[in-house]
């Protein structure tokens, strides 16, 4: 408990890599819906958990994370049927960025780089991925035709394409078509990219600080 206390980062990882490894290898549909509900609503407790000694943090958005998880709940067991599908993606992904600006903010108030801070960068660069999705999700339900797929866009082709993007490897299979989807696009192939170029620099200069102190 000591390690974790000291480590809150490693929890919210654990839980936002499961998401994408784990999930996609579960053959039941039912279950891996199941599975999927449990373990985003894990997502959110651990990010509040990581952000725990944020007082004024957990103030504000507390009510916000509850909702989330209440909306995601009602999605698994079809409350509200299609209106839900719509709303639900609206409501997560500012969620989603606001945690992702709370963690880099936890990385820049870092005196030294430890393994939090590491799991940390970790998180953050996830979050991205994650926020790009349900931000895709929400304008495929928003703009029919905003993607080159039938229907709308379901939560495993929204992570894929929200990490393919931003991670810049383009490899066209989904392609926005309106310029709403396009102009998210262009925003994750920039935040991805920068994303890794700041926190390389932060993460140096912490650790040649750190070392000029000892």
């Amino acid at each position: 408990m000591e390690y974790l206390n000291k480590n809150r980062f490693l929890l919210f990882l654990i839980f936002l890599l499961g998401q994408i490894s784990l999930r996609p290898f579960i053959i039941n549909p039912g279950i891996g819906e199941l599975y999927g509900t449990i373990n985003f609503t894990l997502i959110l407790l651990s990010g509040m958990y990581a952000f725990g000694k944020e007082r004024n943090f957990l103030r504000f958005a507390s009510t916000f994370f509850l909702i989330t998880i209440a909306l995601n709940w009602f999605q698994y067991f079809g409350t509200f049927g299609n209106f839900l599908n719509a709303i639900q993606p609206l409501f997560t992904a500012p969620v989603l960025i606001l945690l992702t600006a709370m963690t880099l903010r936890s990385i820049q108030a870092a005196r030294r780089v430890d393994q939090n801070v590491i799991f940390g960068v970790i998180c953050g660069y996830v979050l991205i991925g994650y926020s790009g999705a349900f931000t895709a999700m929400a304008i495929s339900w928003s703009y029919p035709g905003a993607y080159n797929i039938s229907g709308v866009m379901n939560y495993f082709e929204a992570i894929y394409y929200s990490f393919v993007t931003m991670t810049t490897l383009g490899y066209g299979d989904i392609s926005p078509g309106i310029p709403q989807s396009k102009s998210l696009a262009i925003l994750l192939s920039i935040v991805g990219p920068m994303y890794v170029a700041i926190i390389v620099a932060l993460m140096v200069g912490k650790f040649a600080s750190g070392k000029k102190s000892e």
